[in-house]
């Protein structure tokens, strides 16, 4: 017995979500497990009576297994389906756009070396008549 009771709060929404907790998480999972208790019981009652062909149960167990991986492997080709489409939709039109992007590219770089050039063009003349009025040390 607690000492120290933690008190539960009547609220509507609490009571609520008490409800929902039973109905949309443990219920699930009680029935989940009781289908699975009863899904092993039968399997080895079939297995264990002498007349049970247990070479079927086993293909049987394999067919269901291998249901869920046939599944996920038709996912993945449709997917893959999906991106060779796309990407070959996107090479179709890349040609158009990549000569644009070179042009600015090529346009861009241009006009950095004309307004470097037009910037450090002053410095370069001061700095050489400088250079002249200095002294030289030999």
């Amino acid at each position: 017995m607690d000492k120290f009771p933690v008190p539960r709060p009547q609220r509507e929404s609490y009571l609520k979500h008490r409800r929902d907790v039973t109905r949309q998480i443990l219920l699930p999972i009680i029935l989940a497990t009781l289908i699975g208790i009863v899904f092993a019981v039968l399997a080895s009652l079939s297995a264990t009576k002498s007349s049970a062909d247990v070479r079927l149960w086993a293909d049987i167990s394999l067919i269901w297994m291998i249901i869920p991986m046939m599944l996920l492997a038709l996912l993945i080709m449709m997917l893959t389906i999906a991106m060779v489409y796309g990407l070959n939709r996107l090479i179709k039109i890349s040609p158009y756009y990549t000569g644009r992007a070179q042009t600015y590219a090529l346009w861009f770089s241009t006009q950095v070396k004309i307004w470097t050039d037009k910037l450090i063009d002053p410095i370069l003349y001061t700095k050489s008549w400088l250079d002249m009025f200095k002294k030289r040390e030999e």
